[in-house]
């Protein structure tokens, strides 16, 4: 009967992936603190509300203006060739069948436009590292702005080499022949003069991924960023780094309501996206769901995987009481030590 399995399928869909994909690209995916960061967020447990008088829910959000069916957009989370022949075009359209935005990663910029007249009306966000040549930063700016992004992901968490090595990801058919440079990528060496760059010429809104801390939020903030994304970078950089959701509360909390906060890691059911929004965050990201659903069944296995998440998230909102994410707050978690 409909209902008694999860929505999202997640794990069922984690497990046709592996059984799809070869032993070294399963070894890249999987690299890093994906238990463990699932594992942050079942510590946190619910208080659900009773007698709210809600007989419906809905998941629609606004985030940086743009509505969105759920809360719940696509992370970049390297080429996604390596999982379906399609790669980010089949993300796109899982993501627009969803009604929900698809974060592209760095490496298709140069391909936008292609990717743009297979997808005239998709909602895109861009990845970006910083560069060092400023003037070829401007160009690829000015690229992202002319494909109709909506903002900018500007990732600050990492260092070259740390994830097991795996083949170069297949060419897909809308990818243009070389990437062209944008410099040399300054990675940890990029600083917060060179954020407020990119916030005052942009002409998108600039969202910071890869914060932590609050007080990095709040510098973040002061250089011009629109939003920040709670990540530890799928805890395949840095051993030992705290769990988003241990995070999010702190970052919320230095925001003060003056950028819109997302998150990711580690969140596979409505209940932990449920949990996310109730501490604060506008949205969260998945990255290796999406995977999972483009090895599984492409574009198709994406959007039913999303809009899985869409309904178990309802439910569980109506469980707790709320009639939409406005109607949560941080009264409904609350955190269980191990």
């Amino acid at each position: 009967m409909e209902g008694e399995a999860p929505l999202s399928g997640i794990a069922a869909l984690r497990d046709a992936a592996a059984r799809a994909l070869d032993t070294e690209t399963w070894t890249y995916l999987e690299h890093g603190g994906g238990a463990e960061a699932e594992e942050a967020w079942r510590r946190l447990r619910l208080r659900p509300r009773i007698l709210q008088a809600v007989n419906a829910s809905e998941t629609a959000v606004h985030v940086l203006g743009t509505e969105i069916a759920l809360p719940v957009m696509t992370a970049p989370n390297g080429r996604a060739t390596r999982f379906a022949p399609e790669g980010e075009a089949a993300v796109i359209a899982g993501a627009t069948a969803a009604g929900t935005i698809a974060v592209l990663p760095s490496s298709v910029a140069p391909s936008l436009r292609n990717l743009r007249a297979l997808h005239p009306k998709a909602l895109l966000w861009q990845q970006l590292y910083l560069c060092d040549d400023r003037g070829l930063m401007r160009a690829r700016l000015d690229e992202i702005a002319a494909a109709g992004c909506k903002a900018i992901v500007l990732t600050v968490d990492l260092v070259p080499g740390g994830a097991p090595a795996v083949p170069p990801p297949p060419r897909a058919p809308w990818a243009v022949d070389e990437a062209s440079p944008v410099g040399t990528c300054l990675f940890m060496a990029a600083g917060l003069d060179d954020l407020a760059w990119l916030c005052a010429e942009a002409g998108l809104p600039v969202v910071v991924k890869g914060v932590l801390r609050g007080d990095d939020a709040a510098t973040c903030i002061e250089a011009g960023a629109a939003g920040l994304i709670v990540s530890n970078h799928g805890g395949n950089q840095l051993d030992g780094a705290i769990a988003t959701a241990d995070a999010l509360p702190e970052v919320i909390a230095a925001a003060a309501g003056r950028a819109e906060i997302y998150v990711d890691g580690g969140l596979r059911d409505g209940g932990a996206v449920l949990k996310a929004l109730a501490l604060g965050a506008r949205a969260v990201l998945v990255g290796r769901p999406v995977s999972y659903a483009l090895a599984a069944g492409g574009a198709a296995a994406v959007a039913a995987m999303l809009d899985g998440l869409r309904r178990e998230l309802g439910r569980a909102m109506m469980l707790c009481g709320a009639a939409s994410p406005a109607g949560l707050d941080p009264s409904l978690v609350r955190r269980i030590e191990a």
